[in-house]
């Protein structure tokens, strides 16, 4: 499949589709978002988007945004590749946004996680899951995986993954890894979305960053 093509924008460019009225979609997660935003953007965290995508429209400009726009980006191109047309990534995030002088809303707001389907486990248990024959899926790009993985995790890419499920063991328990828990979250909630057992569904919360603080090995 020739690489997605993702349409990033500057922060004077957002701000004019921001002055229209143009959607605004924060992908960070629900303790960020509570701290500081982009005044009017509503929330969809990355650790869901995979199971609320298609709350977006798909043929009208929606802009997402994250912290510097990586996290927003690969959401981006996730929506893509599934024919959302008009989706734009705020290059550079709500960091640039806030350093380009825009406003930036910090009035203190409560928001919560919708109830996650699947299971959530540290870097020991994570372990304990591997040792039990777990299958483990890291959902990282390739040379975030080659710079070190969990032991005998097989590299699927976040993008890759929904063409991609013949690949996982219905039988088998799946450990979801990436680098902090954020896309294998979102991972995890598509894969029971699509019919995997939950109780077989489980994300390395604090993902390679837990697992390597915690001393254990990885490989790469």
């Amino acid at each position: 499949m020739p690489e997605t093509q993702v349409k990033d924008l500057t922060p004077e460019e957002a701000h004019r589709l921001y002055e229209e009225g143009v959607p605004f979609v924060d992908v960070r997660e629900v303790e960020e978002y509570a701290q500081a935003r982009i005044p009017g953007a509503r929330l969809l965290p990355l650790s869901e988007f995979m199971a609320r995508y298609q709350e977006l429209p798909k043929d009208t400009p929606v802009v997402l945004y994250c912290r510097t726009g990586n996290r927003s980006w690969q959401a981006a191109a996730w929506l893509a590749q599934r024919g959302y047309t008009q989706v734009l990534n705020l290059e550079g995030g709500i960091v640039r946004w806030y350093r380009s002088g825009l406003p930036v809303d910090t009035t203190p707001v409560e928001e919560v996680y919708a109830a996650t389907p699947f299971k959530e486990v540290g870097p020991l248990e994570a372990r304990a899951l591997v040792e039990d024959g777990a299958f483990v899926v890291d959902v990282r790009e390739p040379w975030e995986y080659q710079g070190g993985h969990v032991p005998k995790a097989v590299n699927i890419p976040l993008s890759t993954l929904p063409r991609r499920l013949s690949e996982l063991p219905r039988d088998r328990t799946l450990l979801l890894v990436c680098n902090s828990g954020n896309r294998s979250a979102m991972a995890a909630e598509y894969l029971v979305a699509q019919g995997f057992d939950p109780e077989k569904v489980v994300n390395l919360e604090g993902g390679t960053y837990a697992w390597m603080s915690a001393g254990l090995e990885v490989e790469g």
